[in-house]
């Protein structure tokens, strides 16, 4: 169980929340909404024991699980595999590696040193076996399985994976550790559509409490029974899906304002009569001195209601034109150890045209997009940019985003515009307010909007964007449609969002593993809700 009693969250001036009180107990499915930057997932960090709250009481009882937005699994050690990350949750993969370590010595040794082995290893087993690691074993595989890590990947070292792989092992991972309490932050960011079904059905089925940050809204339709929504400091709580959260609110909202016109238009009324009276006679005086005081408190009692927010407005300079061809590469190939990505993939970019690279979760997409946009070097191949072109890259990791930098530090640094129109920029997405604020503490969605202004102010004429639309709210996406849908350049796209790969209307597909390359068509969108 995990309860919130007036709890206040500040970023340095700022508060994000305020006097916030809830509770997610066994049984509860809640889904926490708002805005980009409203401070849901730092509230999220806050009750997870990130941090602690700069106001009010939060209590835990049992065990909790936390899936952060950013889940990087920095500090894993590098020869740990996928299956030994994911059994970390339950303290039993660190004693198979130990076990492992331990028969292939025994292997080598002979004689008395053998004999201690031989006892290490006994005692380790019963160890392991107490812990149900063989049951374990199987059940960790099986929430592998129906997250999308395929048997193969299992056996392979996490650092070597891609992002969309990391994140579904530490999914696995959080899961697999059987939690009193569930704090996912995203779930479902790299997710295919057949591990996505499955997620939905264990949280549906799921004994515990659940607080899930999402803007996949079918998700918070079929898994969640309470939305908190969170806004200007506040929280609401609506009882029901997102769907009927959605009705609701407009419901209130309505009401709110008629209250508002209502109390405005007794404030008018009595004001009125305030400015009649007060100047005559000792009787209507009193009377106007007892209306004053009922200004006072209806004022005081005012209905709070929303303001109209204002949008992200995104815009792409027109670019300096490219060259017929911005950027060829041929025979491409990549690995990480044992572990083959990809092999002789050629690929050749006509200028004003867009690509998707397109294939199954670990086929090397965003590895042939890194290559590509010179962030990695391949093993094999070369890349070779054409005549004027500069290459902007969004990165689905947001490792461009450095903490413990302001966030308009990170526009001048790819921008030699004055500061007075990088502001400007900063406020059409909506990060006005910060661009004093350490552009390691915003919001995923803010770290989007942020990587997304800086290719604004680069000017490129080619543009590699990595699952752009991750934590981004539905109108900040809608926006980004527009501005690529107005962009003269050419674009690589490598997304698992099917609607806004649909948007962005591909003109030819690059197949991974093999890169193989196809005119684009609507039947192609099956496969990017596998990817």
């Amino acid at each position: 169980m995990l309860s919130c009693r007036d709890v206040v969250i500040e970023i340095g001036p700022r508060r994000l929340v305020s006097g916030a009180s809830f509770v997610v107990d066994a049984g509860v499915k809640s889904g926490l909404v708002g805005p980009n930057g409203a401070g849901k997932t730092t509230l999220l960090r806050t009750l997870a024991g990130d941090r602690d709250p700069d106001g009010g009481e939060i209590l835990r009882r049992g065990s909790i699980g936390y899936l952060a937005q950013d889940s990087m699994i920095a500090s894993v050690d590098p020869s740990t595999t996928a299956l030994e990350r994911i059994l970390t949750a339950r303290a039993i993969g660190s004693l198979e590696r130990e076990m492992e370590e331990v028969r292939a010595r025994m292997e080598r040794t002979a004689g008395t040193q053998r004999d201690r082995l031989i006892r290490r290893f006994s005692r380790l087993e019963d160890e392991f076996s107490a812990k149900g690691g063989y049951p374990a074993k199987a059940e960790a595989k099986r929430f592998a399985a129906g997250l999308g890590i395929g048997t193969d990947e299992l056996d392979q070292p996490v650092v070597t994976m891609s992002g969309g792989q990391r994140r579904r092992v530490e999914l696995a991972r959080i899961l697999f550790a059987d939690t009193d309490v569930l704090l996912l932050d995203e779930p479902t960011n790299h997710l295919d559509l057949d591990a996505r079904d499955w997620l939905i059905a264990f949280l549906v089925d799921y004994k515990g409490g659940l607080l899930m940050v999402s803007h996949d809204l079918p998700l918070l339709d079929e898994a969640i029974t309470t939305i908190y929504a969170l806004d200007h400091g506040t929280i609401e709580t609506y009882r029901g899906n997102y769907t009927h959260y959605r009705v609701e609110r407009r419901r209130r909202r309505e009401q709110r304002r008629k209250e508002r016109r209502r109390q405005e238009a007794d404030i008018a009324r009595l004001e009125e009569g305030i400015r009649r009276f007060k100047g005559s006679s000792e009787k209507l005086a009193k009377r106007a001195r007892s209306w004053e005081t009922r200004v006072q408190r209806i004022r005081s009692d005012l209905v709070h209601v929303d303001r109209q927010g204002r949008s992200v407005a995104v815009r792409f300079p027109e670019p300096a034109a490219s060259g017929r061809t911005p950027l060829r590469a041929t025979g491409l190939a990549k690995a990480y150890g044992d572990t083959i990505v990809f092999v002789d993939i050629d690929v050749d970019l006509d200028r004003g045209e867009r690509i998707a690279i397109m294939g199954l979760n670990g086929a090397g997409k965003t590895t042939l997009l890194k290559i590509l946009a010179g962030q990695e070097q391949p093993d094999l191949g070369e890349v070779v940019r054409g005549h004027n072109a500069t290459i902007g890259y969004y990165a689905q990791e947001h490792e461009s985003i450095v903490a413990g930098r302001g966030v308009l530090d990170h526009l001048r640094e790819v921008s030699s515009l004055p500061d007075r129109e990088l502001r400007g920029i900063l406020g059409h997405f909506l990060l006005a307010d910060k661009i004093d604020q350490d552009a390691g503490t915003l919001s995923g969605g803010e770290k989007t909007k942020l990587a997304l202004a800086r290719l604004v102010v680069g000017g490129h004429n080619v543009l590699m964007l990595d699952e752009p639309t991750n934590n981004l709210d539905p109108q900040a996406k809608e926006a980004l449609v527009d501005s690529l849908h107005a962009y003269a350049g050419t674009l690589v796209l490598v997304s698992h969002d099917k609607d806004f790969v649909a948007a962005v209307s591909p003109d030819r597909a690059i197949l991974m593993p093999d890169g193989e390359t196809r005119y684009f068509d609507e039947d192609m969108l099956e496969l990017v809700e596998l990817s």
